[in-house]
């Protein structure tokens, strides 16, 4: 009795009712579910690529084994074959990394760019230019999928990564974020000061603005980098020579192979997977600062 008195008591005094307090618990345990739902692949897929091929067909185990190696050499002399393709999984590496980073590089340089113009400069159209963005990111890209192969196609952009790279300049969703993170965060302030003491635009948006909003600038550059990353179609519709071929592309061909064994495919899904979980856990911390940037410091 002494012992529910004092629970009560110190619910009592405790800033939350109980019905906050309950609301809390089943918050917790919805995060952690979900939490558990992201992780639980990604320990499926690190363990399953240590485990034989016919182990992994058995079932799947919560046991590490000893045939990482195995599966890694399995998965590259499958890919160099050239019965089965004649891949080359370091310079398909390669190629996603030219892609993703130069596509990113111009989208969040560019945008940033626009954003910025659109928040220090008054002009005429500016609010019907800043709607006609907000227009653009609720249609869906894949209206304009024919007109742009079409483009692509005269231009002769195929067996190229201009298609992947050029078009990055325009990133509406993007210039939308950086548009609002300026909005709370940089004072036009800084930018009469600066013409001030003499410096030019460009010299304002490229030291003053950009050092400003890095936070802002790495979360769009984490977002960009998978998105460019995990692109499938792209390559797909647009490249058909293998030493151009991305990483994604020669991993996913190996599904349409009755030969590839088990572990050898988990370990291709794992090297393309791997890059964008190192990133997003050595970034996480600036990207929870982008997004959820309050005020002006």
């Amino acid at each position: 009795m002494n012992k529910a008195n004092s629970i009560s008591l110190r619910l009592h005094k405790s800033k939350y009712t109980a019905g906050q307090i309950i609301a809390k618990i089943i918050l917790y345990l919805i995060c952690i579910a979900v939490a558990v739902m992201v992780i639980l692949p990604i320990i499926s897929l690190v363990i399953s690529v240590t485990r034989a091929s016919e182990d992994i067909d058995a079932g799947f185990k919560f046991e590490i084994g000893s045939h990482f190696g195995d599966n890694l050499t399995g998965l590259i002399n499958h890919l160099h074959d050239p019965d089965t393709g004649g891949y080359s999984i370091a310079r398909a590496f390669l190629n996603s990394v030219i892609i993703s980073i130069s596509s990113t590089s111009l989208c969040i340089y560019f945008s940033a760019m626009t954003a910025y113009a659109c928040h220090v400069y008054d002009f005429k159209g500016k609010a019907f230019f800043e709607k006609f963005i907000l227009f653009l990111i609720i249609i869906p890209g894949q209206l304009g999928a024919v007109g742009f192969y079409t483009m692509a196609l005269k231009l002769n952009w195929m067996d190229t990564y201009i298609p992947f790279i050029f078009p990055a300049i325009a990133s509406p969703s993007t210039v939308f974020f950086m548009r609002q993170y300026l909005k709370q965060n940089f004072s036009r302030e800084y930018v009469d000061a600066a013409r001030m003491d003499g410096a030019n635009e460009f010299i304002t948006f490229n030291r003053i603005c950009l050092p400003f909003i890095k936070s802002a600038l790495a979360t769009m550059a984490l977002f960009g980098i998978i998105s460019s990353w995990n692109n499938f179609m792209g390559p797909v519709t647009f490249l058909s020579k293998p030493e151009l071929f991305t990483l994604p592309q020669i991993v996913s061909y190996m599904t349409n192979d009755a030969f590839i064994e088990t572990g050898p495919y988990y370990m291709g899904i794992l090297i393309t997977a791997l890059p964008m979980l190192l990133i997003y856990f050595f970034l996480s911390k600036v990207i929870m600062k982008g997004v959820s940037a309050g005020g002006l410091k």
